[in-house]
Formats: C-alpha cells, structure tokens, sequence
C-alpha cells in the first residue's frame, strides 16, 4: 500500500505518520488509535485474513442506523479530537464507515460472549479483512487494542493463528474466530468514536 491509494484517511499527516511508525517497528497501541479512526485503515493491522472470517448472517446492527461520529485518540493520557466519520447502514447488518473524502469502506460487527464485538472490516482491493475489538455503547465506540505481540504464542498457534510478524497476525485456518478474539490479551481503549 503507498500513501496514494483510495483507503479511508491515507492522505492524512497522523495517517502517513502511522505508516512511518509502523515501518520502523514501533508500538501497535500508538499506530491503532491513528488507525481507528475509521476502522479500515488497518494497513498493518494486528489481526488480517484474506477471506472474511465470520459469516454475513452473525452480523450484528450494533450501531442502529449508524449517525455521525466525533473520533478521538489518547494521545499521552490525554485525550485529542480526530477527524469525523459518518456511519451509514446498509441491507444484511453491513456499516459503511464514509470520511471526510466521501469514501465508504464496508464493516460487519460480531458480538463476543463478553460484550464486546469484533469489527470485520473490508479492505481496498485485494486486500483481505482487517479485525479490531470494540465496545459498543448508547453513545460510542471505544476500541480496545489486542495487540499480535503480545498474545501467548503458543495458544494462538495452537488457534491456528501464523504470526508473520511481530505487529501482524494471520487469522485464515483460524477454526472459531469467536473463540480468538475471546481469549485475546487487551489493553486500554486508545480511540473512541462519539456519536453526535
């Protein structure tokens, strides 16, 4: 992926930035806030599939009929407004999280035993899917880093996850993907999208 390409927020300086941290190695949990902001910008996401690994019909219209929302990261603590993002819903349970530019990218959510819900995310192109943690309230969306690093490695081989790196996680011969993201290690939310 170049910073050229038609993804949600690509043009944008944290974007560019996150790819620089990304590139050099640096902590996922920085990179995710940047990456949140539309849930598609996972270009190096920690959890990536080329199929979709849940089923359209587990899909779930956790955010109603979508609606405007304020982003914002935790930046050192504290935390900083981001850019806004418009949710719209379509047929079949699918978001189209739409930025500024007016470019739609397709999310499912799928609810977890612990309340939480993965985000299935299409990416551009041939690009597989991307999956990020959330929780999801009356008021907002706030996204919970589970960062591949940092996970026991020999459970999530045994999961049939393939670590191709230390920041990405291949979850295709996954057999439960419900069962992954249930037993992932968590940190603190970085990001949160406010519905206005």
């Amino acid at each position: 992926m170049n910073p050229g390409d038609p993804l949600i927020g690509v043009n944008h300086p944290e974007f560019l930035n996150a790819k620089t941290r990304v590139q050099r190695g640096l902590p996922m949990r920085r990179i995710m806030a940047v990456l949140t902001i539309a849930l598609a910008t996972l270009l190096s996401g920690c959890f990536a599939s080329d199929r979709p690994m849940f089923a359209p019909d587990t899909a779930v219209r956790v955010l109603g009929d979508g609606g405007n929302y304020a982003t914002f990261e935790q930046d050192q603590g504290q935390e900083k407004p981001s850019d806004p993002i418009t949710v719209r819903a379509r047929p079949g349970n699918v978001y189209d999280f739409v930025n500024e530019n007016g470019h739609a990218t397709p999310v499912t959510f799928h609810a977890l035993p612990n309340g939480e819900h993965v985000a299935q995310v299409k990416l551009e192109g041939n690009s597989g899917y991307g999956y990020v943690l959330a929780r999801v309230t009356a008021k907002d969306v706030q996204i919970v880093p589970a960062e591949c690093d940092k996970q026991d490695k020999v459970k999530m081989r045994a999961l049939g996850v393939e670590e191709r790196n230390r920041h990405e996680c291949r979850i295709d011969k996954v057999a439960d993907p419900t069962e992954l993201f249930a037993q992932l290690r968590k940190s603190e939310p970085v990001s949160r999208m406010a519905r206005e």
